[in-house]
C-alpha cells in the first residue's frame, strides 16, 4: 500500500476529523431549532456551540493517548497543540469578536463577531473530541 493510500487508514486523522464534523454538524442542527432553515454555511464558519476547533484537537490528542499512551512523545505534543488551540478559541478569537462589535458601531458596517468562544463552547467541544477520540 502506498503511503499516500495509508493516510486515509490513519485512526487519529479520523478521530479529528470526525471530531470537527461532528461539531459542526451540531451547530447545523442548533440553527435549525433556532432559525427553521438550513444553513450549511455553518461549516465553513467560526464560533457558536459547540467549538470545532476545541473538538478537533482534543479528539486528536484522546486517540493519540489512548492508542500511543498518555505518556508517550506523540501525545505530549498533541496536548501541547491543543492547549494553544483551545487558549486561542477562548482570548485571542473573543478579543477579535469584541473589536468587530466595536468596529461595526464606528463603521455601521457587517463584521463576524462570533469568531471567539464562550467557555462552555469550548467545554463542549472538549467533550465531543475527547468521547470521539476515545472510541475511535
Amino acid at each position: 500500500m502506498t503511503e499516500i493510500v495509508k493516510v486515509f487508514w490513519n485512526v487519529y486523522l479520523w478521530a479529528a476529523i470526525l471530531s470537527w464534523m461532528t461539531a459542526q454538524s451540531v451547530k447545523l442542527i442548533l440553527k435549525l431549532f433556532r432559525e427553521r432553515k438550513w444553513d450549511f454555511k455553518v461549516y465553513a464558519s467560526t464560533g457558536g456551540m459547540p467549538s470545532a476547533h476545541t473538538a478537533t484537537v482534543s479528539g486528536l490528542a484522546m486517540a493519540i493517548g489512548k492508542g500511543m499512551g498518555f505518556s508517550s512523545s506523540q501525545f505530549a505534543i498533541a496536548l501541547i497543540f491543543a492547549t494553544v488551540v483551545v487558549t486561542d478559541a477562548l482570548h485571542l478569537r473573543q478579543e477579535v469578536g469584541r473589536h468587530s462589535e466595536a468596529l461595526e458601531k464606528l463603521t455601521k458596517e457587517k463584521f463576524n463577531t462570533s469568531s471567539g468562544h464562550k467557555v462552555s463552547e469550548v467545554i463542549v467541544g472538549l467533550l465531543v473530541g475527547a468521547t470521539l477520540g476515545w472510541f475511535l
